[in-house]
């Protein structure tokens, strides 16, 4: 049986790649999925993504994006979620981070937690924060993207 290599992408290269605004995401990304990559999101990533739909003040424009994004999560049948494990990881770093006044939005901590639970890489372009995250873990699952 072949391994399939799993990968969670994160709000911020999902948002790329849905809005096609950045072409090297955009073109890593059709590559990982044509080399077989199971590519997953979280249960936070996706809640993001519906806060922004619901953001929008145009009526015709959350329609439009609505449809785009239920179309997106026909491709993601499988959401990863919080467990047991990840919400252990999220409280002790979340605790870690304060003792030391590092801030780190909770979003960016829940998915991370949720990575490292489940022993995959996390893809996103944000250097600021989730390199203190991955600075706590015995797991490195941090792949940083331009």
């Amino acid at each position: 049986m072949i391994d399939i290599p799993i990968k969670i992408i994160e709000t911020d290269v999902t948002i790329d790649y849905l809005r096609n605004s950045n072409e090297k995401v955009v073109n890593s990304i059709n590559n990982m999925i044509d080399q077989g990559y199971d590519l997953k999101i979280t249960q936070i990533t996706a809640c993001e993504l519906w806060f922004g739909v619901y953001r929008l003040k145009s009526k015709e424009k959350r329609i439009s994006e609505a449809k785009k994004l239920n179309k997106f999560f026909l491709g993601f049948p499988d959401i990863l979620t919080m467990d047991n494990n990840a919400i252990r990881i999220y409280g002790e770093f979340c605790a870690e981070l304060e003792k030391t006044g590092q801030k780190v939005p909770q979003f960016d901590l829940l998915n991370a937690s949720i990575a490292i639970s489940n022993q995959v890489s996390l893809i996103t372009r944000d250097k600021k924060h989730f390199p203190r995250i991955n600075n706590l873990s015995e797991f490195e699952f941090l792949e940083l993207w331009e």
